[in-house]
């Protein structure tokens, strides 16, 4: 005789155990998660959806098969009062920390702003888990690193205090990330003496981008001042406006140090994200480098930095 798996009940569980789909969180956030981990377009086909409508006739009777039952949602898919504000914190345009820099990779994040913050995980066998932070926002740092656990994500305090930018735009973007890697001591010694500052701290970074360092990459996006796009009947950040602010980070754990391939808007381009020149992300793109004697990764990775002025 087979034995049979038992039934869970959903309405036993606590939201953090509850299993979602991306169609689920994609009926249930009306478009994307603020953090683009679940719903991205390497995540869902947007062409079906935007061809067939799904998540305004099956996903979305689905998502009432699944949940109705256990008081998760309405026989109309509405979320019960804790559910929606899990939702609202995770689909809002807020700031986000995604775990990859590429979309289709990426398995965790978490979305803050006005209306609190909640965290995304993959659950084992698919489908995606919530973690909803609390409401006292002191917590926020301790809740963060319960998803971005130190032993995958370390962050040692770095000596001194660091920052400095390269507009790519100016050629030094690129050369400063490539002098970096190589060790092109000569070459960091002329971009610090242009920009004014100590070159011994990219110096010494350089010789961790050398070799086997532990560190790790994420996006850090800021979206607060922008406004999606409900165009096609669902939110879709990449066809709204504002001024976004962005960062795929590589952090040098060892040195306290995070290398950013930034972009972020400033005066003179285009508020749409559907940039129609084509060119918004070369306008907008700039190398960093920041040293954080904290160690506190939380803090550091939501220290987006502006466009540099020069």
């Amino acid at each position: 005789m087979l034995f049979r798996r038992k039934r869970i009940d959903l309405a036993e569980l606590p939201l953090e155990e509850v299993r979602f789909s991306t169609e689920d969180l994609f009926v249930l956030l009306n478009g994307f998660d603020g953090c683009a981990v679940v719903v991205n377009p390497f995540k869902i086909r947007l062409d079906l959806v935007e061809r067939k409508k799904p998540e305004r006739n099956e996903w979305r009777r689905a998502v009432v098969e699944r949940y109705s039952s256990s008081g998760w949602v309405d026989a109309e898919a509405n979320p019960n009062p804790e559910l929606a504000r899990a939702l609202a914190a995770l689909g809002q345009m807020g700031v986000s920390i995604a775990d990859s820099i590429t979309p289709q990779d990426r398995t965790m994040g978490v979305t803050m702003g006005a209306a609190g913050a909640c965290g995304v995980v993959q659950a084992p066998g698919g489908g995606w888990y919530l973690r909803p932070f609390p409401g006292d926002r002191s917590q926020w740092p301790a809740k963060f690193r319960e998803l971005f656990v130190p032993r995958r994500y370390p962050f040692l305090p770095a000596s001194a205090p660091g920052h400095v930018a390269f507009p790519k735009e100016e050629g030094e973007g690129g050369t400063f990330g490539t002098a970096l890697v190589k060790g092109d001591e000569a070459t960091l010694r002329a971009l610090a003496a242009r920009k004014g500052v100590d070159p011994e701290p990219m110096i010494r970074l350089s010789t961790y981008m050398r070799k086997r360092y532990k560190g790790f990459r994420v996006r850090v996006t800021d979206m607060t001042e922008v406004e999606p796009s409900y165009e096609l009947g669902w939110r879709w950040p990449g066809g709204g406006r504002g001024k976004m602010r962005q960062c795929g980070i590589i952090a040098v754990s060892d040195a306290g140090a995070l290398v950013g391939d930034c972009n972020c808007w400033h005066e003179g381009v285009t508020l749409d994200m559907q940039d129609p020149d084509g060119d918004w992300a070369k306008k907008t793109s700039f190398a960093t480098i920041d040293f954080y004697p904290s160690g506190d990764l939380f803090s550091a990775l939501l220290d987006i930095p502006d466009y540099p002025s020069s």
